[in-house]
């Protein structure tokens, strides 16, 4: 994770997960997850967990820090956009596949979903995407 963003959010706690590591903040997921996982729902469990135990009543976005190659099974978007309190996600790569790669997630993921260059860019966008929300309540 870039350590640039603590001067800007407090990280409540980390988790090393089978499929990589999360950190979570208040209103924010973030996570980097491991070279060669593939995301399915099986493998995506532990992620769910995490969104139980401390997202449940509380508005959040999921940061996916993807400094590793990959897969994602696009049909875990469908079920992702049914988690209430997500409400949307930042995706922080460089990488050209990644570009091409959101056009199909975000055909099946009915939030807001961006991709940003860096991390703090992605956290600015997050938070004022909760900001928004929160005053059209």
């Amino acid at each position: 994770m870039d350590y640039l963003i603590q001067d800007h959010i407090h990280l409540i706690r980390s988790y090393q997960m089978e499929i990589g590591e999360a950190y979570i903040f208040e209103d924010l997921l973030i996570c980097e997850i491991m070279d060669g996982v593939n995301l399915e729902l099986e493998t995506f469990s532990e992620f769910l967990g995490i969104t139980e135990r401390y997202y449940k009543e509380r508005p959040f976005v999921y940061i996916s820090q993807r400094k590793n190659s990959y897969a994602v099974d696009p049909m875990l978007y469908p079920m992702i956009s049914r988690i209430e309190m997500l409400k949307g996600i930042a995706i922080v790569s460089n990488k050209e596949v990644d570009v091409h790669n959101l056009k199909i997630e975000k055909y099946f993921f009915q939030k807001p979903m961006e991709l940003f260059n860096d991390l703090l860019e992605a956290v600015e966008w997050s938070q004022g995407l909760l900001r928004r929300l929160k005053r059209a309540d």
